[in-house]
């Protein structure tokens, strides 16, 4: 894989890393192994109940709620157009002065099939687009947390993902995506879409993230302390996000990003910052 694909699989991994697992459609080159340690950090102050925001203060007592996510990335090319992936972590959520909630974070697993090529394809408005069907293995976290670490389901999600160079150092990237998990966790579909600059080995980017919630109560709404609870909510995350990276003469890339929520529903409005390096093998 040459050395501008890798800066650009990194932008949409790792930048993605604010919001929820998702790879680039660029992939690894043949038999290379693509190993990234993470760091997340979210936190927040209220949060939207349905549609209207609180105080977490007011709902619960405690002032904040920080979450604190370490992973690791994997990415291995098998051949040109196919490759696998996988992430796994360990995460915490704790309310100030009060209680917590930690575990081995979802799993990820995914293979990714690259059926377009932009650097290979006779058409100047075609991006590459890449393919992924992956599945979702359960944390163990405890779900019936109140704002968990995650919603305590396994499942499946596909996703469509792009990308597309408009001149030499900028271009586009996004997906789109479905998702089902068990336990009567809501499918949810999600999508996002972001551009890029490179220079002189450091790559600034910039997106628009959305996460919907296709079912479900609302926080505080009818029957959700008797037979609902927070994973069966509906929750719509909207976040704008941002990454800055550099890649090294060894390949090694490193980046710092951020992210924070600018609407939502029945979820955190959360401030969200992490660094990782990518290292090729």
């Amino acid at each position: 894989m040459n050395k501008t694909v890798l800066s650009l699989s990194g932008v949409v991994l790792l930048s993605a890393a604010s919001a929820s697992a998702q790879y680039s459609a660029y992939l690894p080159g043949k038999s290379q192994l693509v190993v990234t340690p993470t760091y997340v950090f979210s936190t927040y102050d209220s949060f939207w109940a349905g549609d209207q925001k609180v105080k977490l203060q007011a709902a619960t007592g405690a002032k904040e709620q920080n979450q604190h996510t370490g992973s690791i990335g994997l990415e291995y090319g098998m051949c040109e157009v196919f490759a696998l992936d996988a992430t796994l972590g360990y995460t915490a959520a704790i309310f100030s002065g009060g209680s917590e909630d930690s575990g081995l974070s979802d799993t990820t697993l995914g293979v990714r099939w690259n059926f377009v090529d932009e650097r290979k394809i006779n058409c100047p408005y075609m991006p590459t687009m890449s393919l992924r069907l992956g599945g979702i293995i359960r944390g163990t976290y405890d779900p019936k947390f109140p704002f968990s670490a995650g919603d305590g389901a396994s499942g499946f999600e596909s996703s469509l993902l792009f990308g597309k160079a408009i001149c030499p150092g900028f271009g586009l990237y996004g997906d789109i995506g479905w998702r089902i998990r068990t336990h009567d966790v809501p499918q949810d579909l999600f999508g996002s879409v972001g551009a890029y600059a490179t220079s002189h080995g450091f790559t600034l980017s910039a997106g628009y993230r959305h996460v919907q919630g296709l079912s479900g109560p609302d926080i505080g709404g009818p029957g959700f302390m008797t037979t609902y609870g927070f994973p069966q909510v509906k929750e719509i995350n909207q976040l704008v996000e941002a990454g800055l990276g550099y890649r090294d003469s060894g390949g090694r890339y490193y980046q710092v990003f951020g992210a924070f929520s600018v609407d939502g529903r029945n979820t955190g409005d959360k401030t969200v910052i992490g660094g990782s390096i990518s290292f090729p093998f």
